[in-house]
């Protein structure tokens, strides 16, 4: 059996663990299922409700995965949690504010400014 490329890499910064999403194209429904499923055990694990999505990598977000982010955000506040994002690519960014969810998420231009960390 070949072995499964992770779908993300997880850093614990503080209180926050820094997810980075893996690959340019977040399209495949098992694929956005399996990474659903891990991000929402992160967040119901209790120790891992500041959540920052890193999407540095990611070019293309299909629908499935925006309503995918969306129930994790509301999982989070059902939780007690936070979802920020950052590092979005402009074609995605503009979907977000199309859609509005720009108003809905934190968005950071990258992760040292999400983390509060001053670059040198």
């Amino acid at each position: 059996m070949a072995e499964q490329e992770a779908k993300f890499t997880t850093e614990q910064v503080g209180g926050t663990t820094w997810v980075r999403l893996r690959g340019p194209r977040i399209t495949d429904q098992v694929y956005i299922n399996e990474l659903g499923d891990e991000l929402v055990a992160l967040l119901e694990s209790g120790a891992q409700r500041d959540l920052l999505i890193d999407l540095e990598e990611v070019e293309f977000l299909s629908s499935a995965m925006l309503g995918k982010l969306i129930r994790l955000f509301k999982r989070a506040a059902q939780v007690g949690g936070r979802v920020r994002l950052c590092s979005i690519r402009p074609s995605i960014r503009e979907v977000f504010e199309i859609t509005q969810l720009h108003k809905v998420f934190e968005i950071y231009p990258d992760a040292d400014e999400a983390l509060g960390r001053h670059r040198p």
